[in-house]
């Protein structure tokens, strides 16, 4: 781990600036915590920082979302910058071609890690600094709520399919700012470790957390400390459970599907979240339970996820687009996917370079406020609680888990999702994996459509071991799930 933690995020707050001049990074050799931490804004600063260096485009303002991730899931017909060249298999080839591309995800993870721990070491030596009611404890919920969060990403990526292997090795996990050398773990030590982190964190939110949210246009609370508003943008309350039950789903077995299907229920029966029932606002920003600010994402869009509404802004070549024909498919055009409007054209534009392609408008920043969504890149939506408790649940749990989400997004009611007796049995005629079920396969499907270019379905993908899957350029993909650690943690961190 030498080479990795020696970034230190240094806070430069500029008055009334914009936050893109907040975060300064640069490596450092020693930790500038007598300058950082020793007043309750230095504290504020700090943790400002690393909310906006996971808002970058190696992280999730980029490859964790739309880009490279979602890339691997085969949702788009082209790859940007790759074309001419066999992409579809060279994007899992993690150990040449995007060798330095996955290395780089894991550095700035573990740098982000760093910085979390460096936060938690002050945040007790210097206690005495918080002054306002209730600072210590967020900060130190939210901090532990992020170092889970971030931890599990990794373990999604760089560790094994779960439900085959949960003994195998996985990732470190840092929990203190050192050099020293942190053993790989195995991925249900990592998990329980992740869990031991957002139990703590879940139960000092849970009793301090402002749970001031900022509702159609208003916050849900007259007064207000400016620090302890929007919290859709911390890691809340609400988040942290969200997360447990994302994490319990992870797991599989059946106690923890127990557990992840009440957390699901206890962040459903949230007052603050509700699932929108137009397109209206694009990113239906009053579904997200965890987000992200991003300054000035339009340059971030228009650059690296364009939707090129005229033929005229952006070259075909240069824009995420999916074949229409598999389009329709993936709407199930023609059996009840018509009248979805996720399908319609406030949801993707189609350009009509020799074909009609398909983009995906969904972070389009011309239609938003900063009152409804501008700038905003989703972390944990509603939705997801739905699909948990659907994958977790009875089979009744299940089928009506997953029509509240298709009514809500225009699916007929003449189209639901009925319970037989072949809903958990295997799916012998399927052309992809004839292993997964009928549930596993419904669930896939809305998974594809509700979160096409947020990163979801790599991981649901991974996490039930698909053999392949449309899109991918392998018959058989299971071999290339776990992305291999770097070599700097092999040889530094005596990890081998």
């Amino acid at each position: 781990m030498k080479g990795i933690y020696i970034t230190i995020l240094t806070i430069i707050m500029l008055g009334g600036s914009s936050c893109s001049n907040w975060l300064d990074v640069q490596p450092k050799t020693s930790i500038p915590g007598d300058k950082l931490f020793e007043t309750e804004s230095g504290f504020k600063d700090v943790l400002t920082g690393i909310y906006i260096k996971m808002g970058s485009t190696q992280l999730y303002a980029g490859d964790l979302t739309f880009g490279y991730i979602e890339t691997l899931a085969g949702n788009y017909d082209n790859y940007p910058n790759y074309v001419g060249v066999k992409w579809q298999e060279l994007i899992w080839d993690y150990s040449n071609y995007f060798e330095t591309k996955k290395n780089g995800i894991y550095s700035e993870i573990f740098n982000l890690i760093a910085n979390i721990n460096n936060f938690l070491k002050y945040l007790e030596q210097n206690r005495q600094v918080l002054k306002s009611k209730h600072y210590y404890e967020i900060m130190k919920g939210e901090a532990l709520g992020l170092r889970a969060f971030l931890h599990f990403d990794l373990l999604r990526m760089f560790g094994p399919v779960y439900s085959e292997h949960p003994d195998g090795k996985a990732i470190p996990y840092r929990t203190s700012f050192d050099s020293q050398a942190t053993p790989v773990l195995t991925a249900s030590q990592v998990t329980e470790k992740i869990l031991e982190d957002l139990t703590v964190a879940d139960s000092i939110l849970n009793e301090h957390d402002s749970r001031i949210f900022y509702e159609n246009g208003v916050f849900s609370e007259e007064k207000y400390d400016p620090f302890l508003v929007n919290r859709q943008f911390r890691m809340n309350t609400f988040a942290t459970k969200a997360l447990m039950a994302r994490i319990y789903c992870y797991k599989g077995d059946e106690e923890s599907k127990q557990k992840a299907v009440e957390y699901a229920k206890t962040v459903l029966d949230a007052p603050h979240f509700v699932l929108w029932e137009s397109y209206g606002n694009p990113i239906l920003y009053g579904e997200h339970i965890f987000s992200l600010s991003v300054y000035e994402l339009n340059k971030i869009i228009e650059n690296d996820f364009p939707t090129g509404l005229t033929n005229a802004i952006t070259p075909i070549n240069k824009a995420y687009y999916m074949d229409p024909t598999r389009f329709e498919t993936m709407f199930n055009y023609g059996h009840g996917g018509n009248t979805d409007w996720r399908s319609h054209n406030q949801a993707f534009s189609t350009r009509t370079d020799e074909n009609n392609w398909k983009l995906c408008r969904k972070y389009e920043q011309d239609r938003l406020s900063a009152s409804n969504g501008k700038d905003v890149i989703p972390l944990i939506r509603l939705p997801e609680m739905y699909y948990i408790i659907a994958e977790c649940g009875s089979p009744k749990e299940s089928a009506e888990a997953l029509n509240t989400v298709r009514w809500a997004r225009g699916i007929s009611y003449e189209d639901e999702i009925l319970v037989n007796d072949g809903y958990d049995k295997p799916l012998n005629n399927d052309k992809y994996d004839p292993t997964q079920t009928y549930r596993t396969d419904q669930i896939m499907k809305e998974i594809r459509k509700e979160y096409f270019a947020e990163g979801m379905l790599f991981y649901f993908y991974k996490r039930h071991n698909y053999k392949t899957f449309d899109g991918c350029a392998f018959n058989d993909v299971r071999n290339k799930y776990q992305w291999p650690l770097p070599n700097d943690e092999i040889s530094f961190g005596n990890n081998n």
